[in-house]
């Protein structure tokens, strides 16, 4: 017999031997005197019996198990906090009497509970005449034209960094080193859209190009139905 063969005949008994231990676990009860001269070799280069590594094996996967559950309660927290402070937004937009009083409560809201260091609007110029006494809401630095044209066609949010030129047109700040824009338009859908609300943050790994926009979506579709009602006016 080659000693290929014997291979095949070793492996095929070894997972046969594993299939009987699976099914029958207490099988080294039974046997303690097996049990008892059976090592394992440690990482370490030293001996451990059976019964020891089998508790390090169920220690490990319990500190794993415990760090999941962590995190998944820290998830929860933050998206329970992200929830109440969104609530929050919602309904002192919902109060707010003028176009003045909007504007107030985006920069304070945001910027206090959204970990935020700059906010700024942007709309689409339109002949409105509330517009008229907001002239910096329209007006725009051409670096910063070129990230709202792209936002405001896909009608989505853009997380990530841009570059020094265009975080200082769109902030007047080139210290702002990630952002999210987002585009002020009911649904990506939607045939209209009135321009942009941009969030920028000193911290470059704020806004992330990979991070999730739900939150983003929905603060721009809210401010939208906002702005509108106020311009309207």
């Amino acid at each position: 017999m080659s000693s290929q063969d014997h291979k095949a005949i070793d492996s095929e008994f070894e997972h046969e031997m594993v299939r009987y231990l699976r099914d029958h676990p207490a099988f080294f009860e039974d046997h303690q005197d097996v049990l008892a001269g059976m090592v394992l070799s440690h990482e370490s280069g030293s001996a451990v019996s059976l019964i020891e590594r089998q508790v390090q094996i169920l220690r490990e996967q319990k500190n794993e198990h415990k760090k999941k559950l962590q995190s998944l309660i820290a998830t929860a927290q933050n998206n329970e906090k992200l929830n109440n402070n969104v609530n929050a937004l919602i309904l002192e937009l919902l109060d707010a009497n003028t176009l003045d009083d909007v504007l107030n409560v985006i920069e304070q809201r945001i910027r206090a509970d959204f970990e935020a260091d700059a906010i700024v609007v942007k709309l689409l110029a339109s002949g409105n005449d509330v517009l008229k006494e907001h002239a910096e809401l329209t007006a725009w630095q051409q670096p910063a034209l070129v990230i709202g044209e792209k936002v405001m066609t896909a009608r989505q949010p853009v997380c990530g960094s841009f570059n020094a030129e265009q975080m200082q047109a769109l902030f007047d700040d080139a210290d702002i080193q990630s952002a999210g824009i987002v585009p002020l338009a009911k649904d990506k859908k939607s045939k209209n859209c009135y321009g942009i609300i941009a969030i920028g943050s000193y911290d470059p790994l704020r806004f992330r190009a990979d991070m999730g926009t739900l939150f983003l979506s929905l603060l721009g579709q809210v401010l939208t139905r906002i702005l509108k009602r106020h311009l309207a006016e």
